[in-house]
């Protein structure tokens, strides 16, 4: 069944067209949905093909497990659920493209973008035209700040705390004090930069080498990481904060190796990575020697009873695992669903006043019934009975806040030995 399963999906992934600005739609085969409530969902492929159609799955799940229980049903209409995939390619010029391109097709809610490099544009043109736009990965501060007329949510959370727990938990867990930071030079690595700087030198840690790379215009897994690590190693950190995607993870495992400084140090400083999506890529393509001093952090955690179901669920759907972030897309889907249900309406205007309600966030019933992955049926049933319910997803509790961002729990992780293995958590 499983083996089915996949090979089916990877069919239909052979029909996908990954060309920037484009449908990520099957080719053939389209089925029709009962008056469809639109979404589209926007990727960046630039990051990696793999990574991205993670997520469009995740997305995908989500949406066939509320159709399949009957879908939602607004003022006595039922309605289906249907997904346009569409592809930003990283650039915030094609993300604007694709906006256009969604209103054309009936679009008033975006689940995406990837990349923080294209959300923040991507954001203002979403609230110039009355779009809800709901990141499950873009993780840059700036979209807390926009005057934003609660259009624009996330369910990642926000680096200004993930940025701030790995400075904690450095200076304070691991008792390091001398530190470098390594990072994409974009909005996303240097807003990074800023808030684990900031964060660590109050705990009374020291940055002692700072060191960019560029992502335009280079292709970033064969870019020659050598003079920078080298720059950076020359200051004798204990560690160096690594603020990257997948894409680079590998060759900079690489390069570090073959670093001579490197190689000098009779204690290695650890590499700490600010996201969790990587470890395919580092037991792949990674020097496992490099790859054993690692740590990172991620938003999701396997002891968390729903992350576990949901894991189950897209394994015995599509035959391989989930990534980091292929949850947090999957609770975007579900979050505007209950909104939607509950509000009674599909309007952007209605459905932004429930999303903080129907999570458990700032002003929400705290006596709601708990609604888990894969209850829609339940969910559904309490709603229709005007029953409060507070969904907690397979990224953990999300309770949107004042600023549309969620409530969101950390987990330190390492591979040992090939496998991923979390070793600390963080409330």
């Amino acid at each position: 069944m499983r083996k089915t399963t996949f090979l089916l999906y990877l069919f239909v992934l052979i029909g996908f067209n990954f060309s920037s600005c484009e449908n990520l739609q099957e080719d053939f085969n389209t089925r029709s949905y009962k008056n469809p409530i639109k979404i589209g969902v926007v990727g960046d492929i630039t990051i990696g093909r793999e990574v991205v159609e993670n997520y469009f799955f995740a997305a995908q799940m989500a949406a066939d497990e509320i159709n399949t229980q009957g879908g939602l049903t607004v003022s006595g209409v039922d309605h289906e659920i249907e997904l346009i995939f569409k592809n930003s390619g990283g650039d915030p010029e094609i993300g604007l493209n694709v906006i256009d391109e969604l209103i054309e097709q009936n679009v008033h809610i975006i689940i995406g973008p990837t990349v923080s490099n294209v959300a923040i544009d991507m954001a203002e043109k979403c609230i110039e035209k009355n779009i809800l736009m709901m990141s499950y990965s873009s993780s840059i501060p700036d979209l807390s700040n926009l005057n934003d007329n609660d259009l624009i949510w996330r369910t990642c959370p926000s680096d200004a705390l993930s940025g701030r727990n790995m400075a904690y938990y450095t200076s304070n867990t691991l008792e390091i004090t001398r530190a470098a930071i390594l990072y994409r030079d974009d909005k996303f690595g240097r807003a990074m930069k800023e808030i684990i700087t900031q964060k660590f030198q109050s705990e009374n840690g020291t940055i002692v080498s700072v060191a960019g790379f560029p992502t335009e215009d280079v292709e970033l897994n064969l870019y020659d990481y050598k003079p920078l690590l080298n720059d950076l190693l020359e200051l004798d950190p204990q560690l160096i904060f690594t603020l990257i995607f997948e894409l680079e993870a590998g060759k900079i495992t690489q390069d570090l190796w073959a670093s001579e400084i490197y190689q000098n140090y009779d204690i290695k400083p650890k590499l700490f990575l600010s996201e969790g999506g990587f470890i395919k890529e580092l037991t792949t393509n990674g020097n496992p020697e490099v790859v054993n001093t690692i740590i990172g952090i991620s938003s999701s955690t396997s002891n968390n009873p729903n992350y576990s179901i949901f894991k189950e669920n897209y394994f015995d759907k599509y035959g391989f695992n989930p990534i980091t972030y292929s949850e947090h897309t999957y609770d975007a889907i579900y979050s505007i669903a209950y909104a939607i249900q509950k509000s009674q309406s599909i309007l952007t205007s209605d459905i932004k006043q429930k999303l903080r309600s129907v999570t458990g966030g700032t002003g929400a019933n705290p006596d709601a019934i708990s609604v888990g992955v894969n209850e829609f049926t339940l969910a559904k049933d309490l709603l229709e009975r005007n029953v409060d319910i507070n969904y907690d997803g397979p990224s953990g509790i999300i309770a949107f806040d004042q600023f549309g961002d969620p409530r969101s729990s950390f987990v330190i992780w390492e591979i040992e030995n090939g496998k991923y293995n979390e070793i600390s958590y963080i409330e």
